[in-house]
């Protein structure tokens, strides 16, 4: 019997799901999938029959737990928020680079959720839920729809732990995931956009581009497979981002040297001596 939450019997279901969800998420992010039904139940503070009277099975659970996961790591009012309150008043280069930071933690969040759904897909052709191991990261975003294949031509939901059950739960899982990357998306580009407001007169690309390329160097940290080079610092990024990859172009020969004497003033090393006639 539950021996922890007060009041359990005044639990309409979905409180009770809301409830576990909540109390299980810290383990779930810690463990994955290889947490085990008694953790669960331990954590939430309920006996094992009740987690499988609310959710019908463990990777029900664990999946429900990843997908409020991911809702809270992409919260589109808390990134407009974070962003929008980025202060106007500093560098460019300094605004961009706490986007940038920003916009590192929140992916980071995803992909630990996002690693957790792959490894609820069952193998290609396997009976049940068998779990496997994840693939090479990628960008963020939902699990593809040949993630988890479909059971047999009309078979119906046939209840926890079937293929046709498990199909339906992750294409609602995906369903979900679609809507809340859409809204953390807009989110995220008027919250750029903001930032990039009172610049946006320096601008050599139209502001759309400039958004691109910026979510394109949060995400370059994430989706890399080989792991040979370290990750570039935000401020390194941003710098590169406002003030391009290449400096003004350095002459040779006689007339660098010409130049460099001439821009470099009087007493400067390599600069000739003025004469005491000259300043007669």
């Amino acid at each position: 019997m539950d021996n922890v939450r007060p009041r359990a019997s005044r639990m309409t279901p979905e409180d009770r799901k809301a409830a576990i969800v909540d109390a299980v998420l810290p383990l779930v992010a810690e463990r994955g999938h290889d947490v085990t039904s008694r953790e669960l139940a331990q954590a939430a503070g309920v006996a094992e029959g009740t987690l499988f009277r609310a959710f019908g099975d463990k990777t029900a659970l664990v999946g429900a737990v990843a997908v409020e996961g991911l809702a809270r790591a992409g919260r589109p009012e808390e990134t407009l928020a974070e962003l929008t309150a980025i202060d106007s008043a500093l560098p460019l280069e300094r605004r961009l680079e706490l986007v940038i930071e920003l916009g590192r933690h929140r992916v980071a969040e995803v992909m630990r959720w996002m690693s957790i759904l792959r490894r609820m897909a069952p193998a290609p052709g396997a009976p049940g839920m068998p779990i496997v191991p994840p693939g090479p990261p990628g960008p963020p975003g939902p699990p593809g729809p040949r993630a988890v294949p479909p059971g047999p031509p009309g078979q119906p939901s046939a209840g926890p732990g079937t293929p046709a059950d498990h199909h339906e739960r992750m294409l609602a899982y995906r369903k979900t995931l679609l809507d809340q990357r859409a809204q953390q998306h807009a989110a995220t580009v008027e919250g750029i956009t903001a930032v990039l407001a009172p610049d946006a007169h320096r601008l050599r690309v139209p502001v759309e581009v400039a958004i691109s390329l910026v979510e394109s160097a949060i995400a370059g940290a994430h989706v890399r497979i080989d792991h040979l080079q370290p990750v570039v610092p935000a401020d390194v990024l941003a710098d590169a981002l406002v003030n391009g990859l290449a400096g003004p172009a350095k002459k040779s020969g006689p007339d660098a040297a010409e130049g460099a004497a001439s821009t470099a003033g009087p007493g400067a090393p390599g600069s000739p001596t003025p004469s005491p006639e000259g300043n007669s």
